[in-house]
């Protein structure tokens, strides 16, 4: 048998908790060489999975973070980005579990989310790919404006940028350098033809994540024997578990069948309380709009969102009330 190809993520943060840690070790126990990049030590890796220092690909300052969220998601885009072009190393986000080897002898390794879009949670290529060299070259030009963009999202970047104000990348909308960055980039190239069915990573959608961890739902019935590796989501998913799942899926689910499997008891690393802070101030009203959201997603009781970002709750509260009255006329007048 072939050796199989090695496996990379990155890690910016504290602790792993159990998911991270369940989905890592999958790859080490699939006979893969997994390395953990990160730029600071972590303490609980698990056993079979390699430490390594993030610096060596892509450098910790600047930390290039989402401006209202905070979230380092855009350090993570560029990052694997230069994994891919000095490594032979097939990128894979800490939430997907390998469930069968990465056995491929090929290079391009990516897979279709959904209709017309690649997810770059699992993304190889070779390190002479034109849509890699493209998608480096673009992010270069930190106010770069996507042509992936919607033409009225296009349009109001330009105008900022003639008029003396251009628009970084951090403060652009969330994803600007994510999935559809790459989708377009390997259209525009031509590699896009190597594109896998959902299948091979994506055979549970969104939509139904939850199905991974409740016991009457049976997600391996979607798999084929092309499904490779299991994203699960774990951005709306840990949510779930931390906080009506007492930390762990429940018996007999397909998460709690994979613990066992790979031997990882969720007691160990519990999933940590959520704490949204964001990098703006009252003023702002992206940061208004934003801080609304959370609190009609009610992942985290109002209180503490105003305690984490120095507001009073009483004004959460009415920009909440605020983007739902307007929300139908936010919608109309977007589709005239």
């Amino acid at each position: 048998m072939a050796k199989l190809p090695e496996i990379a993520s990155l890690w910016i943060g504290g602790e792993l908790s159990w998911l991270e840690q369940l989905c890592l070790k999958s790859f080490a126990d699939q006979g893969h060489h997994i390395t953990l990049y990160s730029y600071a030590p972590i303490p609980n890796l698990p056993k079979g999975v390699h430490a390594g220092d993030a610096s060596e690909i892509f450098p910790a300052d600047p930390m290039y973070r989402h401006a209202i969220t905070g979230s380092p998601a855009i350090h993570a885009d560029l990052w694997r980005l230069h994994l891919l072009k000095n490594t032979n190393k097939i990128w894979v986000d800490c939430d997907v579990l390998c469930y069968q080897p990465f056995d491929y002898d090929k290079e391009h390794v990516f897979g279709w989310e959904k209709h017309n879009l690649v997810c770059n949670a699992v993304l190889g290529l070779p390190k002479d790919s034109p849509a890699l060299d493209s998608l480096m070259s673009f992010f270069d030009d930190e106010y770069a404006i996507g042509r992936w963009l919607k033409p009225h999202q296009q349009a109001a970047l330009e105008a900022e940028r003639d008029a003396g104000r251009p628009v970084h990348m951090t403060q652009q909308d969330w994803g600007f350098t994510g999935p559809k960055a790459v989708t377009w980039f390997l259209n525009q190239s031509g590699e896009i033809e190597h594109a896998q069915k959902a299948e091979a990573f994506f055979a549970v959608t969104f939509k139904d994540r939850n199905h991974f961890i409740i016991s009457r739902h049976n997600p391996e019935e979607k798999f084929t024997d092309k499904t490779r590796g299991v994203h699960l989501w774990a951005r709306r998913l840990k949510p779930r578990l931390r906080d009506d799942e007492n930390n762990k899926p429940r018996r007999g689910s397909f998460l709690d069948r994979m613990l066992k499997q790979h031997e990882i008891d969720p007691k160990d690393a519990p999933i940590q309380p959520k704490t949204t802070k964001l990098f703006g101030s009252s003023d702002d009203p992206r940061f208004r709009a934003i801080l609304a959201i959370e609190a009609l997603k009610g992942d985290e009781p109002v209180a503490q969102l105003a305690k984490n970002n120095n507001v009073e709750p009483h004004e959460i509260r009415e920009w909440r009330t605020t983007l739902v009255r307007n929300a139908q006329k936010l919608f109309q007048e977007q589709r005239s």
